[in-house]
């Protein structure tokens, strides 16, 4: 056994397991949390955003694949990671929501806290979906709380997606256009078909909020994308993953285990795309663990956190700072 190195004269024993490195790699990753304020991930990773917000989740991750500007066609994307084909013609988001009065306007809640069952939103879907209420319209639900419309025609109208509204109030966030006036008559009739359908009622008797209203948003045709940057993409968003199947990368399932995912992450640029459920304090604290385990180690040659708008740049630590994080977890166990 070789002698263990000196300084000054005083054995040395603990300093090779700490600079033992994993084989070097040539792998770069990329973390985009959707839905998760640059705030909350400032807080809970103790790090400074690299450059003042330029946007939100949603621009930052159309940005990732060369898609930006005005009225981005949100619908068709989503619809591309619910159905895994394109939408063959213009496509909008139809999503059930809950109108409460507010006043002189009504206010949209969101249902993502108490979520339809997929019964209930089945039985919801097929009372709108086969009303006519909206002509020559094809109906599609992607999921529970994703429902879309498809159109031969292109409307001239436009529409805020559900997170842009101030405080929830729709007064100001009415569609417009030329064809604006016709959707919203049909998105009244709808609203009347929801009051009192029997799921409703039985949410409000279990004072859940009801599925009494549609919010048309998102609306377009499918966006052309380049080639993707990334190598491999893994997700479970439906907007991120819609984006790299359109740019050519079918996105395999986020991953369960941060530190056994990284273990084998393959060389190259990837992208992984979290939700906010992964924000949640104990599965925050796993992944950016296991992230600054992965670049101190040498696993991964960068890694860059995405929220809200903001880039995070995650630093390798030196010696001293990884002495003490192996200290904590010998203390914690």
């Amino acid at each position: 056994m070789p002698p263990a190195a000196c300084a000054g004269g005083i054995p040395i024993l603990w300093r090779q397991p700490f600079l033992a490195h994993s084989p070097r790699m040539s792998a770069r990753l990329t973390v985009h949390f959707s839905g998760i304020p640059a705030a909350h991930l400032a807080a809970v990773s103790g790090l400074a955003p690299a450059a003042a917000p330029t946007g939100d989740s949603t621009t930052d991750a159309c940005a990732l694949f060369g898609l930006s500007g005005p009225d981005l066609p949100l619908a068709a994307i989503t619809y591309t990671h619910d159905f895994g084909t394109p939408p063959p013609a213009w496509c909008a988001r139809l999503d059930p929501v809950c109108l409460m009065p507010s006043g002189a306007t009504l206010r949209l809640l969101d249902l993502a806290g108490a979520p339809l069952t997929d019964a209930d939103a089945q039985e919801l879907f097929q009372r709108v979906s086969t009303a006519g209420v909206i002509p020559a319209v094809r109906w599609r639900m992607g999921a529970a709380l994703r429902w879309y419309v498809l159109c031969t025609d292109t409307p001239d109208v436009r529409t805020c997606p559900p997170d842009n509204l101030p405080g929830g109030q729709i007064a100001d966030c009415q569609p417009t256009g030329n064809d604006a006036a016709r959707w919203q008559n049909w998105l009244n009739e709808l609203q009347m078909l929801l009051f009192d359908a029997p799921p409703n009622l039985v949410r409000e008797a279990r004072d859940l909020l009801p599925a009494n209203g549609l919010w048309l948003w998102g609306g377009g045709l499918t966006p052309v994308l380049a080639q993707a940057s990334f190598d491999t993409v893994w997700t479970d968003q439906p907007l991120v993953g819609g984006l790299a199947h359109l740019a050519g990368r079918l996105p395999q399932a986020a991953p369960k285990s941060a530190t056994d995912w990284l273990a084998a992450l393959p060389e190259g640029n990837a992208l992984l795309g979290l939700g906010a459920s992964e924000m949640a304090p104990d599965s925050a604290a796993h992944w950016l663990a296991a992230l600054q385990a992965a670049l101190d180690s040498g696993r991964l040659d960068a890694a860059t956190l995405q929220a809200g708008g903001a880039r995070f740049d995650l630093r390798r630590q030196g010696l001293l700072a990884r002495l003490r994080r192996g200290l904590r977890r010998r203390a914690l166990r």
